[in-house]
């Protein structure tokens, strides 16, 4: 099997082709390519079996390669998109892989490749949703207010009162801007499709943060940032390398 990664990060795509391979040893990755110009030239000459893309690249989202060329390779997509994104992907039978990428999704997504079950013409579609075409799609809405519980009070907040919610153990937590804790009957991961994700971000497994209340990024080693908010949350909120890119477009927008 001949597969092409296109990744604007070299270390992330270096990582995937060693992942590919260790899974199985007959995948041969042909070449990698970083941009959209440079993408859409080599498909244009150029044939693969399998194609592994980020979305977002360092001149431009990598849809556009897809719109511009009659694209008949299955694609997995690897993404930091929100649930209802990859809801999309789901309905659309078109691969996707969260960051950071885990061998045993990976393993997945190659075995429904090997069984016919990525369908290259879904993605025109599939763009269709993810760039806001809003004959494709309605749009989403998201919770402004949450029933938070303490005990056996129950408090209706505002979402933009919240510095973050954090998984511990069995439960989560929200912990609002004045320092106090509560919890809320949801996973972090129900959260994501139910709060905006211009507002909320998925820093990790166990926090999903409130942009207004970040007040300090820090770098550390292998170019991780430790995330410090407003109040004082407990542990170090963490962002791996492979989720930085995204949290930085983030923070920005």
């Amino acid at each position: 099997m001949e597969v092409i990664i296109i990744e604007d990060e070299t270390l992330l795509a270096e990582a995937l082709h060693k992942e590919l391979v260790a899974i199985d040893p007959s995948i041969k990755v042909i070449k990698y390519l970083s941009n959209v110009a440079d993408s859409i030239e080599w498909l244009s000459n150029n044939h693969c079996d399998l194609i592994f893309s980020d979305i977002e690249l360092t001149d431009g989202n990598s849809f556009t390669i897809f719109k511009k060329l009659d694209i008949t390779i299955p694609v997995v997509f690897t993404t930091a998109y929100d649930q209802y994104a990859i809801k999309a992907f789901e309905t659309n039978s078109i691969g996707y892989l969260l960051k950071p990428i885990e061998s045993e999704d990976l393993r997945k997504v190659l075995d429904k490749f090997r069984q016919s079950r990525l369908h290259p013409a879904a993605l025109n579609h599939l763009i269709d949703q993810l760039s806001g075409d809003s004959s494709a799609t309605p749009a989403k809405v998201y919770l402004n207010r949450l029933i938070l519980s303490r005990g056996n009070i129950q408090k209706p907040v505002s979402v933009d009162k919240i510095i973050c919610f954090m998984a511990d153990d069995r439960y989560v937590c929200a912990i609002t801007q004045d320092g106090k804790k509560f919890f809320y009957e949801a996973t972090l991961t129900q959260l994501e499709d139910e709060l905006d994700p211009n507002l909320f971000f998925r820093a990790n497994r166990q926090y999903f943060i409130n942009k207004h209340f970040v007040n300090e990024i820090k770098t550390i080693s292998r170019s991780r940032l430790i995330i410090k908010m407003t109040e004082d949350v407990g542990d170090d909120i963490v962002v791996s390398y492979s989720r930085s890119k995204a949290f930085k477009k983030w923070i920005l927008s």
